[in-house]
């Protein structure tokens, strides 16, 4: 999608197919609706004028003119309603059309509490869907990215985390973290207190976890493994802290790219299979570059936005 399409969209140009699939893409990028927004006041704003105009030439006309682009707008209107009507789970008709969505960006952190009671902490560049209202027999959020959950207990009606991996973490209250980005290679569940069981769809692969334990789905493997874990290393991120024990460095520039808005590339290949050990706490990206040199092999180059890591040879 791009310029030309939202404002073909707003000018009433695109046939009824491709008119469906921007809006579903609006939808699902919030900044973009504000650009559609703006772009449809004022070519409302537009067409209101030169009726103003006709008006002053043809009077009599206007009134006409003036219902036309009223309803013309609101018809719009109408369809994004009906759009985000269909992108949303049928599963629960009271819930439909109730449906929050919270989004964080790049190197921003968002705290959530839900009707329940239940507090959730969202990581950089997540997105979570939940019912403004719990009415069913389950209470299910959909996650995409890192959260940290801290669940209002309640016997009669079980959390279910969703995830776009195809996993379920089922709990009654109890404090966990999920982390579910879709450019990670694992999907983790790393719980606190309480207990949790993490269901893969696809094959009902199924795991109970302790406190201190972890669930890794390991996607282009398919299989599900358990360990145990110091959980501080896993949701101190809610602190400003990134705490790393051998952990591969594609999820740590993972990680420094959605908390430090900065691009970073790999010259040398062979970094890929490094794995880092180390603590960054509250650092700028500057200083945390300067630890990298000092506590591993990696080196880096900076200019403006963009860092380049690599190795001597």
């Amino acid at each position: 999608m791009n310029k030309k399409d939202i404002i073909a969209l707003v000018e009433d140009r695109l046939p009824a197919e491709k008119k469906r699939e921007v809006i579903k893409w609006l939808l699902k990028n919030p900044k973009q609706q504000q650009h559609y927004h703006i772009l449809k006041a004022k070519h409302v704003a537009k067409l209101l004028k030169h009726s103003v105009d006709d008006k002053m030439q043809k009077p009599g006309k206007f009134q006409m003119k003036w219902y036309t682009y009223v309803g013309y707008a609101a018809g719009v209107a109408l369809l994004f309603s009906l759009a985000y009507m269909l992108t949303m789970p049928t599963t629960n008709v009271e819930t439909t059309f109730a449906t929050t969505e919270t989004i964080t960006s790049i190197g921003e952190y968002r705290t959530v509490e839900l009707s329940d009671g239940t507090k959730i902490t969202l990581n950089a560049n997540t997105t979570l869907s939940y019912p403004k209202t719990f009415s069913g027999e389950s209470r299910e959020v959909s996650l995409k990215g890192e959260a940290f959950f801290d669940v209002a207990h309640n016997p009669d009606k079980p959390f279910v985390v969703s995830t776009d991996n195809g996993m379920k973490i089922q709990v009654l209250g109890t404090v966990f973290n999920v982390r579910s980005y879709p450019e990670d290679l694992n999907v983790e569940t790393t719980l606190v207190s309480g207990k949790v069981k993490v269901v893969e769809e696809r094959d009902k692969k199924t795991v109970v976890l302790n406190p201190s334990q972890r669930a890794t789905y390991v996607k282009n493997e398919d299989k599900l493994i358990v360990d145990n874990v110091q959980t501080e290393n896993y949701t101190a991120w809610r602190r400003g802290k990134l705490i790393y024990d051998e952990t591969p460095i594609r999820q740590v520039i993972g990680d420094l790219k959605r908390k430090y808005r900065i691009a970073i590339s790999v010259e040398s290949p062979e970094i890929m299979d490094y794995k880092y050990t180390g603590e960054f706490d509250n650092l700028s990206i500057e200083q945390i570059m300067d630890l990298f040199e000092v506590s591993s092999p990696i080196l880096y180059k900076m200019k403006d936005n963009q860092i380049t890591l690599y190795m001597e040879n």
